[in-house]
């Protein structure tokens, strides 16, 4: 599971932009484990000297309410560019003091979501990144490999009915129609609040999926100033594991939800969540336990291909779900 697929077997539906787009690549103890086994210092060395963080990869283009009011992005969040031989400047970032940390204004970025239907049973969610940049757990997010949730896009909630009705063309006749309960999260201290269609404990179940830090050329350099500066030779990095696919043995759900983010309109969100567990030798500490992600597996970074694959009948059922219930909260414009 998790191989590249045939574009060309497939029924596309137009893509849509994202509004924001997060990989948690840092929640990944397979990760992890492949970087310490060839000799990275992650997160960083017993006397805090060489620093290695796993990237995350975050890409914001669109969804804010009064995009004049966004915040900087403090440098405990972001990974430097000088950390990877760049510039502020040769990314359009604005530097700037923000509560007396340094800190960046980063421009609009890029993301799509291409929508495909497979032999009228699967829907493939495909992922393109255009303009994105690199972020680190901050201090806030202690112990990321624990989390649930890990990779995640919002779309504009408005476009519900859009997609809806696009299904409906491809859903067989003889599938009925579930209705499934929605579940409350609240997240971030509080800035965000949702609520997914729960046909599982982690949403809808997942099919297949494939996501690689490898294939963003950003990661790659990142890495490759990293070996040097772990004294390692920087053509390593072509031999790393960096793809995460599927693996039937970890229970892994996709949660298709209503997000209210401060700051942001309503969204349609998709995470990719699992909870097994799995524990790996740390740098720190002599073990790590945390929650395992899927099968690392080798790749070489040509097609790109970033994936979901899930039921049509499930996610069909979990939109309308969600559908319902707004229908119910109009009057309001609040959904929890």
């Amino acid at each position: 599971m998790g191989k590249n697929f045939n574009k060309k077997k497939i029924t596309w539906i137009p893509k849509f932009p994202i509004d924001s787009l997060q990989i948690y690549f840092a929640c990944s103890l397979e990760i992890q484990d492949e970087l310490i086994r060839k000799g990275f210092k992650v997160p960083k060395d017993s006397k805090g000297k060489i620093k290695t963080p796993i990237p995350i990869i975050y890409a914001n283009f669109k969804g804010w309410l009064n995009i004049k009011n966004r915040e900087p992005i403090t440098i405990e969040r972001v990974i430097p560019p000088e950390w990877y031989g760049k510039t502020p400047e040769d990314f359009g970032w604005e530097e700037r003091k923000h509560k007396g940390k340094r800190a960046f204004i980063i421009p609009e970025e890029e993301a799509y979501l291409h929508i495909g239907v497979k032999d009228s049973n699967s829907v493939i969610f495909l992922l393109e990144p255009v303009k994105y940049h690199l972020e680190r757990p901050s201090i806030r997010t202690i112990n990321p490999e624990k989390w649930t949730n890990w990779a995640m896009f919002y779309i504009d909630l408005n476009l519900l009915d859009k997609i809806i009705q696009l299904l409906k063309d491809y859903l067989p006749e003889e599938v009925k129609v579930n209705t499934f309960p929605l579940e409350k999260e609240i997240l971030q201290g509080g800035k965000e609040k949702t609520k997914f269609a729960r046909k599982t404990n982690l949403g809808i179940p997942v099919i297949d999926f494939g996501l690689c830090l490898g294939c963003f050329d950003e990661a790659i350099e990142y890495l490759r100033h990293k070996a040097i500066e772990n004294g390692l030779p920087q053509n390593i990095v072509r031999d790393l594991k960096l793809r995460i696919v599927y693996d039937e043995n970890v229970n892994t759900g996709l949660k298709v939800g209503i997000a209210n983010i401060v700051g942001k309109r309503l969204q349609l969100m998709f995470k990719l969540a699992s909870d097994s567990p799995i524990t790996i030798d740390g740098i720190l500490k002599p073990k790590i336990e945390g929650k395992a992600r899927g099968k690392l597996v080798y790749c070489d970074h040509e097609k790109k291909n970033l994936f979901i694959i899930v039921n049509i009948s499930d996610l069909y059922s979990a939109l309308e779900s969600l559908r319902q219930n707004l229908k119910q909260e109009i009057p309001t414009q609040k959904i929890l």
